[in-house]
């Protein structure tokens, strides 16, 4: 194969991209994994806020209801997961759950990074 042919193959349409994204891809790993640093050193929250009425009243009222509402949601979302049922929910692992379900169905190469975050970053702290 001659050089310009070896050329024409590492130049073609994608290829380039493709690395692009790969390096985006680790920046964003990477990002994540100084982020889980600084959450549990305590330079950033361990918690979030989210303003939504409307799911606001939702976990207030399966809070209020019987509890067997809440597991059936639970379950739900873990089945969404492939994880194993628990035993028993409040509303913060409702909403965590859906957050991981959500972000899993739409943007499941985020999800695909932010284990590869989280592995790395447990390699990094042995």
């Amino acid at each position: 194969m001659s050089d310009l042919d070896e050329l024409r193959d590492a130049t073609q349409k994608g290829d380039r991209l493709d690395e692009s994204n790969n390096d985006s891809d680790e920046d964003l790993v990477d990002e994540i994994v100084g982020a889980i640093t600084e959450v549990e050193s305590g330079d950033r929250p361990k918690t979030i806020a989210v303003r939504d009425q409307p799911i606001a009243a939702l976990l207030a009222a399966l809070d209020e209801a019987d509890q067997d509402e809440m597991v059936d949601v639970g379950h739900a979302l873990e089945d969404a997961l492939n994880r194993d049922h628990s035993d028993e929910f409040d509303r913060s692992e409702i909403a965590r759950l859906a957050f991981r379900v959500g972000l899993q169905e739409a943007a499941p190469e985020i999800m695909d990074q932010l284990g590869e975050a989280i592995g790395k970053h447990a390699q990094q702290n042995v």
